[in-house]
C-alpha cells in the first residue's frame, strides 16, 4: 500500500479542482448539490457551492453556526451546508502531521483526518443534514486497493477530469520509493499553452506537458464528470472501468502492465 514520506508535498492545489473532486464523492454527493463555508469569528470569509462555483452573496457576518448552516440549507436549496473554521484547517494538518509515522498506510492517514474532523462537530465544523456525513468513503479505496498495490514504487500518477472539453479536476501524485512525495494538480503545469477542443483526442497534450514539466507519467486517467461519478457509485469499480474503457468514456494512458492485466 502506498505510504507517505515525511516530506511529502501537498501543493498548486486548484481550489475548483479540490471542491469539484469532493463533491464527487459518495461522503460529498448531492443531486441539489453542497455548500462549503469557510468562516473567522463571526464571519463568512468563503462561500462554495459544488455545483455553481464560488459565491461570494453568501459571505459576511453571521450569529450561531449550527443556525446558520440549517438556514443556508433551506435557503438554498442544497442537499447539505458544510461549515468549518478557518484555523480548524491549520490545527488538523499540524495534528496530522505530529501523528505521521514513516509507515502509516494513505488510508490510515486520511481516515485520521476524517476522525480528527469529526472531533470537532459543533465546535468549529459543522454540517446540516448531520446524517449527511455518515456516507462510506474509504469502501471506494479499498475496492480498488489491488490497482493501487500494483503501481511501481516509483511512480507518476496523472488524474484528469473533463467538464465537456475543460479540466473539471485533476490530481497529480507522485510517489518514490513506494512512498507519496508529492500531490498537485494541473496548476503545477502553468502556464501553459495547449488548446484542449476534444479531450478525448487532445489529452497527449497534457502527458507531453507533464512529461515537460515534472516527468514521465506512470498512470494516465483521463475521464469525463458524469462517468467519474458513476463509477464512485458503482459497487464493481474494476468492471465499470472494463466496460468504460470500451467506449472511450475512461482512458488510460500510460497504463503498467501490471494494473493493464486486471483491467
Amino acid at each position: 500500500m502506498r505510504r507517505l514520506d515525511k516530506n511529502y508535498e501537498f501543493t498548486n492545489m486548484t481550489t475548483a479542482h479540490w471542491f469539484n473532486l469532493l463533491s464527487s464523492l459518495p461522503q460529498f454527493l448531492s443531486e441539489r448539490g453542497a455548500l462549503f463555508l469557510l468562516y473567522k469569528g463571526a464571519e463568512i470569509i468563503h462561500a462554495y457551492h459544488s455545483l455553481q462555483g464560488i459565491r461570494p452573496d453568501l459571505t459576511g457576518p453571521f450569529s450561531t453556526p449550527s443556525n446558520l448552516v440549517q438556514q443556508m440549507q433551506q435557503r438554498e436549496d442544497v442537499d447539505a451546508v458544510f461549515m468549518i473554521e478557518q484555523g480548524l484547517v491549520v490545527y488538523l494538518i499540524a495534528k496530522m502531521q505530529g501523528a505521521f509515522t514513516p509507515e502509516m498506510d494513505i488510508f490510515q492517514y486520511l481516515e485520521l483526518a476524517q476522525t480528527s474532523l469529526e472531533e470537532e462537530f459543533g465546535r468549529r465544523f459543522y454540517i446540516w443534514p448531520q446524517e449527511f456525513w455518515n456516507k462510506g468513503l474509504f469502501k471506494l479505496f479499498e475496492r480498488t486497493r489491488s490497482v493501487l498495490d500494483a503501481l511501481p514504487t516509483n511512480y507518476l500518477c496523472l488524474l484528469t477530469v473533463f467538464e465537456e472539453n475543460s479540466i473539471w479536476a485533476s490530481l497529480i501524485i507522485e510517489g518514490v520509493n513506494g512512498q507519496i512525495h508529492r500531490i498537485t494538480s494541473t496548476q503545477a503545469l502553468e502556464p501553459a499553452s495547449i488548446t484542449i477542443s476534444d479531450w478525448q483526442t487532445d489529452y497527449p497534450k497534457l502527458l507531453e506537458l507533464v512529461r515537460q514539466k515534472i516527468g514521465s507519467p506512470t498512470l494516465g486517467v483521463f475521464i469525463d464528470d458524469e462517468t467519474l461519478r458513476f463509477l464512485l457509485r458503482s459497487e464493481t469499480p474494476l468492471e465499470f472501468i472494463r466496460q468504460a474503457r470500451r467506449t472511450n468514456q475512461i482512458i488510460l494512458d500510460p497504463v503498467p502492465s501490471r494494473i493493464r492485466s486486471q483491467l
